[in-house]
């Protein structure tokens, strides 16, 4: 195999490489997780090209970024307002097996296959020694690319090597339709793994150059193709007369190729396309193709790749994935499984996030259907700042899709009682609310917020004036709309702005007055969408009246918001010098821990709610996170006293708390208990520290872990007039480092035991603190190092 594999050999470069013999003790199903491969559009499972058709995988999956089916949500006790449908992400054809035969006996594995993961190409590869009853032997060589140059094109590239088998070779190339799992599992975070009764297969066909299966998904009214098309070579001489036959059975296609093999390899390349004409932007146009319209737009897609070939296809593909990893990698000396456990996690944030504005990036990715494939807050305020700050173009992309879901956030605010403003959904794939559940659902009206934070840290980070312009402003001021009439001036608490009926980010505490997340959040959301009215007139006067006379942005309304941001109730309690997380929290009985059995975590699937919501416990980090997002707005100490109280009370049930509470330990000072909360964001997949890995991987975990390294041990800060950093290696590292973008420049930043260093390497002029120590680096002066004490 050129390249990638030479028959059979392949490169296993140290912090490169995740074998499935390093994770077996995790289970197939989690090791088919780690094995995934995406590019933000189009992904599918690590499950075998060669036996997935033979045995059921533990969960088999290839999906489409934003393809979703809609189905009525069945309510016993329904009320006004209520989410009235869902969305579920597809889980579409299998291209991905194959069969071979001597025409007469079918080769099947005689041995465990050999499975890796390559993480600088982005490539799975397996090896599989074959044999047949009678005991003929050939290895079969796989490797497997998610096109990161193409972004509906799957290539699986076989090579067959002949062991003591010489004569007639028939090969077997499926497209299976999705299968209904019998899987029927009580758990609300993993969704269903098939919507396969939702699909209607309405035409497939099978030619010399191209096969296809077109289904038809009746909610919403689209068509979904799937297509292959087939290369061979023998001797690196291409074949072209080569013998094909195919089939149709009920749900599969099958492509029959008969061949001789000898002493030589024979190579196939099989192709497999998957285009939709279901669009969850507002593309008219794309979204109206007809049957034969998408069959013959695939087919010109598809061939043009195959007129490329294997080699420059894995050209082009490794050429994006150079690109990324200098972008992205972060290099770390001193502990091997910390290297291979931070690439992986910075490549399926790439391989799941949408690049285009019509697609978004899924809790688990394009790695399984947990949470139905849905779309949360974790993308504004875990995700997105990993792209900020080295892939800006694909954060700006993840906020354009929020700016093209503002029509239906405006309808759902209508139908929640609010004439102004918009309401985005706290899950969805199209824009719809999807949360059957409103006390831990649409409560969570912080999502608004969420959206305006990432809005804030982009500007702040890129000064992208376009995007500004075009759609940032808009997106701060729709969601700043909805506050006031969320909340009030209330008399009881000296007129102070109230939240009530809210839920924050910890959802073991539902429907509550002034969380104070929520409220907090609320609070920089409002100063800044003030504070972005002043900033566009200094940029544009004219043009930014006209874009307040386009919203009907008033001054009087802009006051109001003013006035909000000034008096927004935080509860404090003086005593304590603690935030309350809400008006309740503190007059609740606190839960036992002591007499909770390790088996009744996560207290979710074991406890009724109302169990859970009238004590003090928390899922996830609450006020701890607000705090670390209000930055120097909030004293260390107030923050290190609100660690001390609630971490006691925390579960950890949800794989978004060890994140924030790294960053806050960090913050104030104890490294020990940064680095340990850091270790289980960082694991959270690799080691499947919550048991549910095989369902799809946690991106906001994985986004966490470069958040703790980052915003963490480098201290990363980007405040109103300057940009910051205050450094401390882990004790536990020799040595580290990582590339940021900022305002148009790309540095360098190096952390070794004495130094840190830090480094332009793009760009003309760029100001940063070390601590409280400013300076410039230009091109004059491009680097400047500093003394650095190690983290104790």
């Amino acid at each position: 195999m050129k390249n990638l594999v030479s028959h059979g050999s392949i490169d296993k470069r140290e912090g490169w490489f995740i074998s499935h013999e390093q994770l077996s003790h995790l289970g197939e199903g989690a090791i088919e997780t780690l094995f995934s491969l995406g590019n933000g559009t189009l992904g599918t499972r690590g499950t075998s090209s060669y036996e997935s058709h033979l045995s059921t995988p533990e969960c088999e999956g290839t999906y489409i970024n934003g393809a979703y089916m809609r189905e009525a949500i069945e309510y016993d006790e329904s009320a006004y307002g209520f989410a009235k449908f869902n969305n579920k992400m597809l889980q579409v054809a299998n291209t991905k097996s194959i069969e071979i035969s001597t025409g007469h006996e079918c080769f099947t594995p005689c041995a465990p296959s050999k499975k890796y993961l390559n993480l600088h190409q982005a490539s799975f590869n397996e090896e599989i020694e074959l044999s047949t009853p009678t005991g003929n032997r050939i290895k079969l060589f796989i490797t497997r690319l998610i096109c990161q140059h193409q972004a509906n094109i799957m290539i699986n590239h076989y090579t067959i090597k002949a062991v003591n088998y010489r004569g007639k070779l028939s090969i077997k190339s499926f497209i299976i339709s999705p299968s209904e799992s019998n899987k029927d599992i009580d758990d609300p975070r993993v969704g269903n793994l098939s919507t396969s009764k939702h699909l209607q297969l309405v035409d497939t066909a099978s030619s010399s150059d191209y096969s296809f299966m077109l289904h038809r998904l009746h909610a919403p009214q689209s068509l979904i193709i799937a297509a292959t098309s087939h290369q061979f070579e023998q001797n690196n001489q291409p074949i072209n007369h080569h013998t094909n036959s195919a089939s149709i059975g009920a749900n599969t296609l099958t492509d029959q190729f008969d061949l001789e093999i000898n002493d030589t390899v024979i190579e196939l390349t099989k192709y497999s396309l998957y285009e939709t004409n279901q669009n969850t932007a507002t593309d008219k146009k794309e979204s109206n193709l007809a049957a034969s319209e998408i069959i013959e737009k695939s087919r010109a897609c598809l061939l043009h790749c195959v007129q490329l070939g294997f080699e420059k296809n894995l050209q082009l593909h490794q050429q994006a994935m150079q690109k990324f990893w200098y972008n992205s990698d972060v290099l770390i000396d001193g502990n091997k499984e910390h290297q291979l456990a931070i690439r992986l996690n910075m490549l399926h944030l790439n391989m799941s996030a949408g690049k285009d504005g019509k697609r978004n990036i899924a809790a688990k990715g394009l790695t399984g259907p947990g949470y139905d494939g849905h779309y949360f807050w974790d993308s504004e305020i875990y995700i997105t700042p990993y792209f900020i700050y080295t892939q800006p173009e694909t954060a700006r992309s993840l906020l354009s899709y929020r700016f093209n879901g503002l029509a239906k956030a405006k309808n759902r605010a209508i139908e929640m009682g609010h004439e102004q403003g918009v309401l985005f959904p706290w899950r969805t794939i199209s824009g719809e609310e999807c949360s059957s559940y409103f006390p831990a659902g649409t409560a969570q009206y912080h999502i608004n917020s969420a959206v305006a934070y990432a809005v804030k840290h982009y500007f702040s980070a890129t000064q992208d004036w376009q995007f500004i312009w075009d759609e940032g402003a808009e997106l701060v001021f729709e969601t700043a709309r909805l506050w006031p009439s969320l909340g009030h001036f209330n008399g009881n608490k000296q007129d102070q702005f109230c939240l009530d009926m809210v839920t924050g980010p910890d959802e073991y505490t539902a429907m509550v007055n002034n969380n104070y997340y929520t409220n907090a959040m609320a609070k920089i959301h409002l100063s800044f969408a003030v504070e972005l009215i002043d900033l566009l007139q200094g940029n544009n006067q004219a043009k930014c009246t006209a874009l307040l006379q386009k919203l009907a942005l008033s001054n009087k309304e802009i006051s109001i918001w003013q006035k909000i941001s000034t008096t927004m109730y935080l509860p404090h309690h003086i005593e304590k010098n603690i935030s309350p997380q809400d008006d309740s929290f503190l007059d609740k009985k606190a839960w036992n821990f002591a007499y909770t059995a390790k088996d009744k975590y996560p207290l979710l699937l074991n406890f009724h709610p109302l169990v859970i919501y009238r004590h003090q416990v928390l899922k996830q980090a609450d006020v701890v996170l607000a705090n670390f997002l209000q930055d120097d707005e909030v004293a260390i100490e107030l923050k290190r006293n609100n660690l001390a109280f609630y971490e006691p009370l925390t579960t950890h049930d949800s794989t978004l708390s060890a994140c924030a509470h790294s960053l806050a330990y960090s913050e104030t000072g104890d490294h020990q208990a940064a680095f340990n909360y850091f270790k289980e964001t960082l694991l959270t997949d690799l080691n499947n520290l919550h048991n549910n890995t095989h369902y799809g991987v946690h991106t906001a975990a994985m986004a966490g872990s470069w958040m703790c390294v980052v915003q963490g041990f480098a201290g990363l800060r980007i405040r109103k007039n300057y940009i910051s950093f205050q450094p401390k290696l882990p004790s536990q590292w020799q040595n580290l480092k990582f590339k940021l973008k900022l305002l148009g420049c790309q540095i360098q930043i190096e952390l070794t035991d004495e130094h840190v260093t830090y480094q332009l390497l793009s760009g003309e002029n760029l100001s940063l603190k070390h601590f409280h120590q400013s300076f410039s680096l230009t091109a004059q002066q491009t680097a400047m190092q500093f003394q650095l004490e190690k983290a104790n």
